[in-house]
């Protein structure tokens, strides 16, 4: 074998090293390497480019000329498999010169590659060479080519050529391979430069947004002006709720839809009675899965003072996030700001209520009627509004806070003076009157107020309902005391009957009072004495004779409509009046007796619910 190139060859060997040469992507040079070396060996059909994967340890085919593209990319050569494989393992070029070695070679093939191989070439080839590519001493990759043409066979030469071709790809592909880690290195140098810019500009928008959040404060801006900026500054529909689920400041699109501001509200208050929050937020699709909710908490554990709720079409960027968690802090502080200011003035009401409820008007109480502007001889009703059922004291607390709130906001839009203070499970509020009102108009204004005031709280998600009893209007600071008390009895109606969410005025209690200011006993007896016999006469006969008594006083003793009530003819209605007043010999034209059973019958009800009757 010649070991020199003839000038034909030199020829060639220079037109593929020009080729090679004419390019610096790594693609393309092994394409050229394939094309240009079928195209100079005269015996070569077609041929494949195989590289050596060294972490999988297997020959991948890279390039091909005049074969199926498709099937030769499933192709995994196995150092020592098939030709290709042993030029490999062998490390030097090989020349099958007939088919019969091609054969030879070929069995050794795994039966997956066997079949890709077929599939790829017209025929088995007559003749085959492979040349094994080096690079700084280590085989990367073999040159395989085919001869189709039984008249066409390989020749010593050739090796030669194929050898001096396999060199210059060798250093086509070194050069190849570092301009492409040259291309990365740079690449990777932009994007850490684009991500180092992307932060800089995001650490510099966080630093703004944060500096602006502290200006808000220290100007006292408040909760709105808050929300408003960052509404403004990051492009986000946000709900502030307090710790009960309260919308208690808001910041969004005017077109936001009211059902995603209460799947806002369901949300936060599920997240607050839950096992709490995680690090990062989690976020729930809503409004048609057109908009995300992500749930932030205020405050900290064991205090959750409640929770901001972010409405958003994409996921929030981790810089806004950072910021929302800073906005987080600053509208905890700025709650516990505000709940301090209510707390110092709710304390200075309560203690005016407390001195006036104990009946006191020394200069302390008088000093702080007049920080009120209380005119000392002025008209003062009270009001108490009392939670009927609330065991969580954190929940009772904040729910009678907003109580509170709800009734200053409610008479001052009435313009109406007055106090509030929170006193164990009810609120307790004294209004007060420059001059003298009408007792009937100013108790007929209130109740329709608290009226709508009770309705309001229906509303509300607390779970709960209010009583409210409301006391006669008094004049003087000194009688105020009188109309808590009034309010207080009121209540305590209430709860004797086991009722609640009622509204009670001690002006329309009328003989109920007596509830109030004499003992059950006492009441009983007297009950008993004017009703017994009537009473265990209907017992025993299974009369209508008290429902006959109760119809007749409740239409004002006309028998006529009393008849009509109990679809009894007016005869039988004065036939019983008269078996009544037999049965308790009395006569009901007597007007001191009259007046004793009109008393026991209005007792009757109330006791008889007590079980205090037989």
């Amino acid at each position: 074998m010649k070991e020199t190139l003839s000038h034909r060859q030199l020829q060639l060997l220079i037109q593929v090293s020009n080729v090679l040469n004419s390019s610096l992507q790594i693609d393309t040079i092994i394409d050229s390497i394939m094309v240009q070396t079928v195209s100079v060996i005269d015996a070569a059909g077609g041929g494949v480019l195989f590289l050596y994967d060294k972490e999988n340890d297997v020959l991948t085919a890279k390039s091909d000329s005049k074969f199926k593209s498709n099937i030769l990319e499933e192709v995994r050569l196995k150092p020592g498999e098939s030709m290709t494989g042993l030029a490999f393992t062998a490390k030097q070029c090989l020349i099958f010169s007939n088919r019969t070695e091609v054969e030879r070679a070929t069995a050794t093939l795994s039966a997956k590659n066997m079949r890709l191989m077929m599939e790829s070439i017209p025929t088995l080839p007559y003749s085959t060479i492979c040349a094994p590519i080096f690079l700084k001493g280590e085989c990367i990759g073999v040159i395989t080519l085919d001869s189709f043409d039984p008249s066409q066979r390989f020749i010593a030469e050739d090796i030669n050529l194929l050898q001096a071709i396999t060199h210059q790809a060798a250093v086509a592909l070194e050069k190849a391979s570092l301009y492409r880690e040259q291309e990365n290195a740079v690449k990777q140098l932009e994007h850490l430069n684009n991500m180092i810019t992307e932060q800089n500009l995001a650490l510099s928008r966080s630093v703004e947004i944060h500096n602006s959040l502290a200006d808000l404060v220290l100007n006292g801006e408040g909760l709105p002006s808050i929300l408003g900026f960052l509404h403004k500054k990051i492009g986000l529909q946000l709900l502030l709720f307090d710790e009960i689920g309260e919308l208690i400041a808001a910041s969004h699109d005017s077109d936001f839809p009211e059902e995603d501001i209460e799947r806002a509200r369901s949300t936060a208050i599920s997240q607050l009675k839950g096992s709490g929050f995680s690090n990062f937020p989690t976020y729930e699709q809503i409004h048609d899965d057109r908009t995300r909710l992500a749930i932030l908490p205020v405050g900290t554990k064991p205090r959750l003072l409640g929770a901001l709720a972010i409405a958003a079409r994409d996921e929030i960027s981790t810089v806004d996030i950072s910021a929302l968690e800073h906005a987080c802090t600053v509208l905890s502080l700025e709650l516990v700001k505000n709940q301090a200011v209510f707390d110092a003035e709710e304390r200075m009401h309560g203690e005016l209520i407390d001195g006036l409820s104990k009946g006191q008007l020394d200069e302390s109480i008088l000093q702080k009627a007049r920080l009120f502007d209380f005119d000392q001889n002025g008209y003062f009703m009270a009001i108490i509004v009392h939670l009927d059922n609330v065991d969580d004291f954190q929940k009772r607390t904040s729910i009678l806070r907003h109580l509170a709130s709800m009734a200053n906001r409610a008479f001052q839009q009435n313009h109406l003076k007055g106090i509030v203070a929170k006193r164990q499970d009810q609120i307790v509020v004294i209004l007060a009157f420059q001059q003298k009102v009408s007792t009937t108009f100013a108790s007929q204004n209130v109740k329709e107020l608290v009226s709508l005031l009770q309705k309001e709280i229906a509303l509300k998600s607390w779970g709960t309902t209010v009583s409210i009893g409301i006391g006669r209007i008094h004049s003087g600071l000194m009688m105020a005391s009188k109309s808590l008390q009034e309010a207080a009895k009121c209540i305590q109606f209430i709860k004797s009957n086991g009722a609640k969410n009622q509204i009670i005025s001690y002006r329309d209690l009328g003989v109920q009072r007596l509830l109030l200011q004499n003992s059950e006993g006492d009441l009983t007896d007297f009950m008993e004495e004017v009703l017994g016999p009537l009473i265990t006469y209907d017992k025993s006969k299974k009369g209508e004779l008290m429902p006959t008594l109760f119809a007749w006083l409740e239409h004002n003793q006309k028998a006529k409509e009393a008849a009509e009530s109990l679809h009894i003819h007016t005869n039988t209605l004065m036939y019983r009046l008269k078996r009544i007043e037999e049965i308790l010999g009395v006569s009901l034209s007597d007007s001191s007796q009259f007046l004793n059973i009109h008393l026991a019958i209005s007792l009757y009800p109330a006791l008889k619910r007590k079980g205090k009757s037989n």
